[in-house]
């Protein structure tokens, strides 16, 4: 028996050290396969649908590079949007005109092929014919093309330039904001409801989506959306053309190359640059309220009564805390409700309401956004450990009632009646008196200064945690954070990332109240006490760049002599 079985266990073993080895190159691969941003596919097929070669993995500013050294520019690939025009279309010069992927991949080859062949005698240059596996080959470089939006200090830049003109006006917004305007049949400035181009055209995914369901789909501005840009095209049109126009040579324009835009290094540096310079910028002015008071917008056959407590949403602070608009207004610039109904409805993707406000994993969402400010090292020490779903009375610290409004006046529905100025001042009222909160805790005197936990002394002598000095610092890492003002609405609050599972006391119970000496770790269990106060003390520290570090073990007990 010994026998038999001993064959299928070699075999069995060296079938999962092949399959470990085959996972390790494949990793080993992936990191050494080199990537780039300006990877383009080019992946034309025969008519059944087969692919004969690997997909063409055109590499654009090794091209782009290798054109300008030749003295030759965007012509050589791309057409004028119109004859004699400076301006590109984007799409490969002559693939309009032809249909089919034969078709298609006779244009590639005649055109790429012939230009290599052109360059040939001016030196090094691309493959030439019956080299097919230099460009379809099965290990490409892979794409790290970064997606790439408007900032507020980008947008700003953009504001402010005087190579940038709108005929008529002092201003330059109606050159970027345009809308479709069916009876012009043309794209017009839309003054004081300007949008992100992102309002007006659907991403190639959402494109593609959409054409299969309904192949007479309209686009958001009621045009056939088959005859439409994606959002990359129309917005490579617009930026790299107008970057292109620009012809001063002192002129500082932006990027027309796709490193310039979209690679992790240039974002990076960008990023840097805007962080100092997000301070300088003035406020986007488009028309929006200082304060707004936020209040679900109930179904026609729904009773204003019995709806939520409204918000008051500070959302001139909430801009200075952000990039751009589009950290919360993701698809359109306009209120919530206008996507995202009570119910739920096809244009929020049917994310109702609350879903939009509290989901704790969407950026977007406030609740959402403010897990991730909770990341910071001044919050992230209690943060990590505490329950992700936050208390129940945290609620009432966003809604809550107005100031100068009956409790009676929120709840029935009333507010919704009113007129949008007096909804103005409502919330202009409130936030004014909730944003001069201050974190607190309970006085100096209530507070231990050190606190001894020696229950488990026996390697090691008792921990002597200087209590008072952990509570003044955490207290002084919040002065300045209108989110723990507001939410750290009780005097327990603070003491609450360390007693996270007792009520909130002056003396709350010790830790071995609900840890106990020698708890067995189960998935439904407790930590054992070792565990919990180790895990509480260590993460707390991590996250915080606190010390002492996990392994200065003698830093908070030291060993007992022999």
């Amino acid at each position: 028996m010994k026998n038999r079985t001993f064959l299928p266990r070699i075999t069995g073993l060296m079938v999962l050290a092949l399959a470990f080895a085959a996972f390790a190159g494949s990793v080993a691969w992936a990191a050494a396969v080199e990537k780039r941003a300006d990877v383009v596919i080019i992946d034309a097929r025969t008519a059944d649908g087969r692919r004969e070669l690997p997909a063409v993995t055109f590499l654009h500013d090794q091209h782009t590079k290798a054109l300008q050294a030749a003295g030759k520019d965007c012509s050589s690939c791309h057409n004028p949007v119109k004859e004699g025009d400076a301006a590109y279309s984007f799409s490969f010069k002559g693939s309009d005109a032809v249909h089919g992927d034969a078709a298609l991949k006779l244009l590639y080859h005649t055109n790429c092929i012939g230009c290599h062949a052109q360059m040939r005698s001016s030196g090094k240059t691309g493959p030439q014919e019956a080299e097919c596996r230099s460009c379809h080959t099965a290990a490409p470089p892979l794409s790290d093309r970064q997606a790439v939006g408007l900032d507020k200090v980008l947008h700003y830049k953009h504001i402010a330039s005087s190579h940038i003109t709108y005929a008529g006006s002092d201003k330059n917004c109606g050159v970027c904001h345009t809308v479709h305007d069916p009876e012009k049949k043309a794209m017009v400035w839309a003054k004081g409801k300007e949008d992100s181009w992102r309002a007006s055209f659907l991403t190639a995914t959402e494109r593609t989506a959409t054409l299969q369901r309904n192949p007479d789909a309209l686009d958001p501005e009621g045009r056939r959306l088959a005859d439409q840009p994606t959002l990359d095209q129309y917005s490579h049109l617009t930026c790299v053309n107008c970057h292109l126009s620009i012809k001063d040579p002192n002129a500082k324009t932006g990027p027309v190359d796709c490193y310039g835009c979209h690679s992790s290094a240039a974002q990076a540096a960008w990023a840097e640059e805007a962080a100092k310079l997000a301070p300088t910028v003035p406020r986007l002015e488009r028309g929006q309220d200082d304060s707004v008071l936020m209040l679900p917008v109930p179904g026609k056959d729904q009773e204003l009564k019995g709806m939520m407590a409204p918000v008051s949403f500070n959302h001139k602070f909430h801009e200075s805390m952000t990039m751009d608009c589009r950290s919360c207004h993701h698809k359109r610039i306009d209120s919530c409700s206008s996507c995202h109904s009570l119910e739920g409805k096809a244009e929020g993707s049917f994310v109702n309401f609350a879903q939009a406000m509290h989901s704790g994993k969407a950026r977007q969402s406030c609740v959402g956004c403010h897990n991730i400010e909770k990341q910071a090292p001044s919050c992230a020490g209690c943060h990590t450990i505490a329950p992700v779903r936050p208390p129940l009375q945290s609620c009432s610290s966003c809604h809550a009632t107005p100031a100068g409004v009956s409790p009676a006046a929120a709840e029935n529905g009333s507010l919704l009646t009113i007129d949008k100025d007096s909804r103005r001042a409502l919330a202009m009222m409130t936030v004014s008196g909730r944003d001069n909160k201050r974190v607190s805790t309970f006085s100096r005197d209530d507070i231990p200064e050190t606190v001894t936990i020696d229950i488990l002394s026996k390697d090691y002598e008792g921990s002597k945690m200087p209590h008072g000095k952990i509570v003044q610092t955490l207290l002084e890492k919040q002065q300045n954070s209108r989110m723990a003002a507001t939410f750290h609405t009780e005097e327990a609050t603070l003491c609450q990332g360390c007693h996270h599972n007792s009520p909130p006391s002056k003396t709350p119970p010790k830790c071995v109240s609900c840890h106990g000496i020698d708890m067995q770790p189960s998935a439904n269990s407790l930590l054992s006490l070792k565990a919990a106060y180790h895990q509480q003390c260590i993460t707390c520290h991590e996250r915080m760049n606190q010390k002492p570090l996990a392994t200065e073990c003698a830093d908070c007990h030291k060993p007992r002599g022999n």
